[in-house]
């Protein structure tokens, strides 16, 4: 599973020199993954990015031949980690290593290498060669780059990505000291300003060069739609109807020279006298504009040339053209098809490595919230069972108090009547003993009523259902205010 990635870009993009560096984290789900698009194992038809022609340009400078990267984590860690491997560690963690198009281009295949030996030597120097599993170089693709992958073992013989990679710190550290490396090597790689600094996905990364191509498809239509434009002035000026070209500035001046001639009639006809200075004149400008015409002949006859050179360089061009808009199409469909295939495994992905082990973790997580939630829900229900035995309790004292009372009264009143009422007062009294006692039969009643809604409600409440209970406990609660009010 992808679990981060940094690109760094440094330099001015606009003199196109900079170096680029991303780090990622594999864990287990990914590795057989990168291994076939690192090693080519299959994929040669389906990723468009790949030109299988030149995928006999690759080359490991570690491994001679392919190797099984699960097979080889097995070999390392089983002899250097002295824990049992979690599930979810990070097993490899990948360097991609390249720098722009253009400079990479601008290299020979030579001076390509070299520059990869000087980043894996920077890398293998960091972060230990006996870690390296991997450097695998990709020339079949749009821009050179290479793999490195390396197993992250610590020194104490820990499986630790966190001990490299762990905060902002560290990840800035791999900008700063694969520049300044490359630099003492001898590369013009420029860096840029920590805010010109940008940080991409894989994803993000490829489409940002794909991006740059498109554009430079564009600009080279554009181009060429502006020759091709060229080109029809030229052959309208060609299919128009022959004019006479000549300079019209030297013949104005040849006109302008006055030229004297004395004219003679005779009988047999006329003839032109000039003097013979007059003569010379004449022929030497006759001369001159007669050069003058055979140069505009001459320029004539190679425009003429030029046009139909322009001509065939139009026809070209137009097919060119159209050739270009077609594979810009198909370019342009295919990584709109690519971006989505991304976006749709990526969401695969993410579902595929959400394993059963975390979905019964979130889920006894969410058990143990609503466990929690139900315990302190029946506190507070025990703690307003208390108080409504409380009031029962209190009620039931001021009930005896009450009987106790009445009780007093009655004997106080008997002994009175006894000694000293007389009996207009003694049935008056009577009365009002009876109407109290009929006072003291509807309290029990009502006491009575209270007494077994209490236990009946009380039983009703350990039967219900904690979601039940939450929904109709404050109904009942008013309920049973207006009861007691009653």
């Amino acid at each position: 599973m992808l679990d981060s990635s940094t690109v760094v870009e440094m330099g001015d993009r606009g003199m196109a020199k900079y170096g680029i560096i991303r780090m990622q984290k594999f864990h287990k789900d990914a590795i057989l993954g990168i291994q076939k698009h690192n090693q080519r194992e299959g994929e040669n038809s389906k990723n468009k990015d790949i030109d299988s022609n030149r995928t006999m340009l690759n080359y490991d400078f570690v491994n001679e031949d392919k190797i099984k990267y699960h097979e080889e984590i097995k070999k390392m860690t089983a002899t250097r980690v002295k824990r049992k491997i979690r599930n979810d560690a990070v097993l490899v963690a990948e360097f991609f290593v390249s720098a722009s198009p253009e400079y990479m281009h601008a290299m020979s295949s030579d001076e390509q290498r070299k520059y990869f030996e000087a980043s894996l030597d920077h890398i293998a120097g960091k972060y230990g060669q006996q870690n390296i599993l991997y450097a695998v170089v990709h020339n079949d693709e749009a821009t050179p780059h290479m793999h490195v992958g390396f197993v992250p073992i610590t020194e104490d013989r820990r499986l630790a990505a966190k001990e490299y990679f762990h905060g902002k710190t560290k990840i800035r550290r791999i900008q700063d000291d694969f520049h300044n490396y490359m630099n003492k090597r001898g590369y013009d790689i420029e860096r840029g300003e920590p805010s010109e600094l940008q940080h991409k996905s894989v994803h993000e990364f490829k489409k940002q060069e794909r991006e740059k191509e498109l554009k430079h498809l564009q600009q080279l239509v554009a181009h060429k739609e502006k020759e091709l434009q060229q080109m029809d002035n030229l052959v309208e000026l060609k299919a128009a109807p022959p004019v006479e070209i000549r300079s019209e500035r030297r013949i104005e001046e040849l006109c302008s020279q006055p030229v004297e001639v004395a004219a003679a009639k005779s009988a047999i006809g006329s003839k032109v006298k000039v003097e013979e200075a007059d003569f010379h004149e004449l022929m030497s400008l006759t001369k001159e504009l007669q050069q003058t015409l055979a140069a505009e002949h001459e320029r004539t006859h190679a425009l003429s040339h030029e046009v139909d050179r322009y001509e065939k360089e139009n026809k070209t061009l137009k097919h060119d053209l159209s050739e270009t808009r077609q594979e810009l199409e198909l370019y342009v469909g295919d990584q709109d098809g690519q971006v989505e295939k991304a976006k749709k495994q990526m969401r695969q992905k993410l579902v595929r490595d959400f394993s059963a082990e975390q979905k019964e973790n979130v889920k006894n997580e969410v058990k143990r919230e609503l466990d929690k939630q139900y315990e302190a829900h029946i506190s507070s229900l025990s703690d307003d069972l208390t108080i409504e035995k409380q009031k029962h309790e209190k009620t039931k004292k001021e009930l005896v108090q009450a009987n106790k009372v009445n009780d007093s009264l009655t004997k106080m009143n008997i002994d009175y009547i006894e000694n000293y009422v007389p009996k207009e007062e003694l049935d008056k009294v009577n009365h009002e003993v009876n109407e109290l006692r009929k006072e003291n039969k509807t309290l029990k009643a009502w006491k009575e009523r209270a007494l077994n809604w209490i236990d009946k409600h009380v039983e009703r409440i350990n039967q219900v259902s904690f979601f039940q209970h939450v929904g109709g406990i404050q109904k009942r609660n008013k309920r049973q205010d207006q009861e007691i009010e009653r």
